[in-house]
């Protein structure tokens, strides 16, 4: 890649948008630049981190252990998008792992050049870290309301429903209730015996205008248009259990589009297994009554 290419590439970042092309020249200068394979992990979790990346082209996925095993996705970060800044601040570790979701093109600015660029220029690099701490802001943003989000289902699924379709109704009530902007919903219900999805109940303004049904063999959540998304609740074994479908009024830009999608599929696996106790729990009733009449 020429000095003209990585300049151009440098442009889409917002932490570099203010700088004029001689300083875009001096940055350039400072860059390494890393190509990754799918798979490849960038940056460890727990591990000391001495660089932030740029990602000039590709998908890189930032998640984290959990303590039951494997690891939560946290984002799923495009062209445009940086990380890593805070192992390189604070010279501490790396609070999450980075992986290339595909084969990608990064940007690598160490510690000895940002001092080498903070002593050349210390009034240009204010505007870079206030976009930092924008950027930051916005993620802590995303993902408190994510947790807030399944704090509320979780109170919602540890209550005792006996039935499926109410349950997905309060589902579906609590979630558009915690959406910003102006979204209507629709909530849908397996029906094991027949095989049959059938729409159960709907939020907002244009809730009864979705479909009536969705196909029943759809196993993964899912954007259904550039403005409807599709959260699909399955079982272990990946049996459907039900579905709940969110519309937003207004086209959504990709990056809105990936934290939308990553926020609710968080709460896929809670909503299926409550609606798995309840479907037990139905099949106990079922059997107790039978055996009475039995007897």
């Amino acid at each position: 890649m020429n000095s003209r290419e990585t300049i151009d590439k440098l442009r889409r970042f917002a932490a570099f948008r203010h700088l004029s092309e001689p300083k875009l020249e001096e940055l350039a200068g400072l860059l390494s630049i890393q190509s990754a394979p799918a798979g490849h992990i960038l940056a460890e979790e727990g591990t000391p981190g001495d660089t932030m990346f740029f990602i000039a082209d590709g998908e890189v996925r930032i998640e984290k252990r959990v303590e039951t095993g494997g690891a939560k996705e946290l984002a799923l970060l495009a062209p445009g998008d940086s990380f890593g800044e805070m192992a390189l601040m604070e010279r501490g570790l790396r609070s999450a792992r980075a992986v290339a979701q595909t084969d990608s093109l990064l940007f690598v600015l160490g510690r000895e050049g940002l001092d080498r660029w903070l002593r050349s220029d210390p009034i240009t690099i204010v505007g870079f870290f206030i976009e930092l701490l924008r950027v930051a802001s916005h993620r802590l943003r995303v993902i408190s309301e994510e947790v807030v989000l399944l704090h509320d289902l979780g109170y919602l699924s540890a209550d005792r429903f006996q039935d499926a379709a109410v349950f997905l109704r309060a589902a579906l009530h609590r979630l558009i209730a915690h959406l910003d902007g102006d979204w209507s919903g629709a909530a849908y219900l397996y029906e094991e015996f027949n095989h049959a999805v059938s729409r159960v109940g709907s939020e907002g303004p244009r809730g009864e205008a979705l479909p009536e049904t969705v196909p029943a063999s759809v196993s993964e959540s899912h954007w259904l248009d550039d403005t409807s998304f599709c959260l699909a609740l399955c079982a272990k074994d990946g049996a459907p259990l039900g579905f709940l479908v969110a519309r937003n009024a207004t086209t959504m830009t990709t990056r809105e589009r990936r934290e939308f999608s990553l926020a609710l599929t968080a709460s896929a696996h809670l909503l299926a297994s409550a609606l798995q106790n309840i479907r037990h729990d139905i099949e106990e009733r079922l059997r107790a009554r039978l055996e009475g009449q039995r007897w």
